[in-house]
């Protein structure tokens, strides 16, 4: 577990003199927001956790933010720490898809979506289909035809089974109708570097992973999970560009409480983080972790959330894929 404050830096006169004015009547002066982020330091969630720990301070009536890092279980620790906690806004969730793949794919996950209360949605991201540069594939439609051609020939490689690059390729299969096989690995860093080696001809992985390796030469983009084109790889045309209508798999990053929290704490919280998200350093930030602000109020995030379980639910069940 990793815990850092982080104190509101100084800035300018306008901004200090914003943020007073956004200050929220719900929040009182008293021990710090913890904010639980299911994964270690590092990465899309995390960053986003410290850019509202930096952030929320001012419109929290100065109440400091903890970071608190929990990572384990595929994120099923942390998301019960908040479940857990008291439903006072004291103890916020950030999180990923992992939040919906997690209620399919474990038995027990120990908890439901009507245990939290979506709060704003911060960002999104997408993933990267890649090849090799020795298997000649120079676009999607290289990859599906050696794939109808031989079934089961081709191994593709994600972060680990479950994980949304998974889940992404599943749908894609779904979708196009083929069979290859899945080589599960224990995190994204041995998984690309087997890529890059030669072990592996086919891989998704984060396309801020997929910019460097294709400037480079080592990796071929293929094709972009999100629904637009990605900026870092603008000549890397999405899936559904490629023949596939409305495929949509995008990693999101959001904030939520727990369920029962008091509503005025909930409307404070979600106007200080849409607040934050409409800030140009917050685009930076980021934006260097592969990250495109998406911010969304409670009502539509909670609408979103809702539709990536169903997916989410209806892939693995395809896959008949279930961890204890």
């Amino acid at each position: 577990m990793t815990q850092e404050a982080y104190p509101i830096r100084r800035r300018s006169l306008l901004l200090a003199a914003a943020a007073a004015a956004c200050a929220s009547p719900a929040f009182s002066q008293g021990k710090p927001v913890h904010v639980v982020v299911p994964f270690p330091a590092g990465g899309g969630a995390d960053a986003a956790a410290r850019l509202l720990a930096e952030r929320l301070p001012a419109g929290l009536n100065g109440r400091s933010v903890i970071v608190d890092n929990r990572p384990g279980a595929g994120g099923n620790i942390a998301a019960m720490a908040v479940v857990q906690a008291a439903a006072d806004g004291d103890t916020l969730l950030i999180t990923s898809n992992n939040h919906t793949i997690n209620l399919s794919l474990y038995e027990r996950p120990g908890y439901t979506l009507e245990d939290f209360a979506p709060i704003a949605q911060i960002a999104v991201s997408g993933f990267a289909l890649v090849a090799h540069p020795k298997t000649h594939f120079k676009t999607l439609d290289d990859l599906l035809a050696a794939a109808k051609a031989k079934p089961n020939s081709l191994s593709f490689g994600t972060g680990g089974n479950g994980h949304p690059a998974h889940l992404a390729t599943e749908l894609l299969k779904s979708r196009a109708g083929v069979s290859m096989q899945h080589i599960p690995y224990k995190g994204s860093a041995p998984l690309t570097t087997d890529l890059v080696g030669g072990q592996l001809p086919i891989g998704m992985i984060s396309v801020l992973a997929a910019q460097s390796f294709a400037t480079s030469g080592q990796l071929v983009p293929l094709a972009v999970t999100s629904k637009q084109r990605w900026p870092g790889l603008p000549n890397v045309p999405t899936i559904e560009e490629s023949g596939f209508p409305g495929y949509d798999y995008s990693a999101w990053i959001g904030l939520l409480a727990r369920a029962g929290t008091p509503p005025a704490v909930l409307a404070a919280l979600e106007r200080q983080a849409l607040a934050i998200c409409s800030t140009e350093d917050a685009r930076s930030s980021m934006t260097r972790q592969g990250m495109l602000l998406a911010p969304k109020g409670s009502a539509d995030f909670k609408e979103a959330i809702a539709r990536d379980a169903a997916v989410n639910r209806d892939l693995i069940r395809s896959i008949g894929l279930k961890l204890t």
